[in-house]
């Protein structure tokens, strides 16, 4: 059986499982996986966050800018 799960899984996938067993069998190792999501999460949603905001910023030069070159335009037609 587990000659079929190895060649199944490699050698990467059975060293998952056995990460995933371990973990879930320890309730210290849990509690650090768990406080490593919980971080993990909190940096993706501040560099979405951030992402925004520069978005954001660039929206607001591009219209800025656009309106100074439709008074431009404006000035140069009279």
């Amino acid at each position: 059986m587990f000659t079929r799960l190895g060649q199944a899984l490699g050698p990467w996938g059975l060293l998952a499982v056995g990460v995933v067993v371990g973990v879930a069998a320890s309730p210290p190792l849990r509690k650090c996986a768990r406080r490593l999501a919980v971080q993990a999460t909190r940096g993706v949603l501040s560099i979405a966050d951030e992402a925004k905001k520069l978005t954001d910023d660039v929206k607001k030069a591009a219209c800025g800018a656009k309106g100074d070159l439709n008074k431009l335009v404006e000035e140069a037609r009279t």
